[in-house]
């Protein structure tokens, strides 16, 4: 289940933002933390199974004028990949934003491109 992110939450969420490596230098991931929670443009959502209170994942977009959504960071909790969550953290990310498209950023197209062929069966 996508819920929004908290401030509360700040911790959980840089380190599993830490994951990706153009963020493993503390001042790029807080500056990117800081861009969610300042930017109104900027969404960041937590992952949780619905039958934990883990945060299992995190998912960052931004919003453009033109009906698209850039999906900047995607990051799951190592103990849990392999299981298809991130496949239905976009598939519920998707059903939050229904009429727009999903685009990547060089960091996120490949796995852009999976989930879209993964979606096309």
């Amino acid at each position: 289940m996508l819920t929004q992110y908290r401030k509360n939450q700040r911790k959980i969420a840089m380190g599993l933002l830490s994951f990706h490596e153009s963020l493993k230098d503390q001042q790029h991931l807080l500056k990117e933390i800081d861009t969610y929670e300042d930017d109104d443009r900027y969404q960041l959502y937590c992952y949780y199974d619905e039958n934990s209170d883990n945060v299992q994942g995190v998912v960052g977009i931004s919003q453009l004028e033109d009906q698209e959504i850039v999906l900047h960071d995607i990051s799951l909790n190592p103990s849990y990949r392999g299981e298809g969550i991130s496949i239905a953290m976009m598939d519920e990310l998707q059903a939050i934003y229904p009429n727009q498209k999903i685009i990547g950023t060089p960091a996120t197209s490949v796995f852009l491109a999976k989930w879209q062929e993964y979606k096309r069966g």
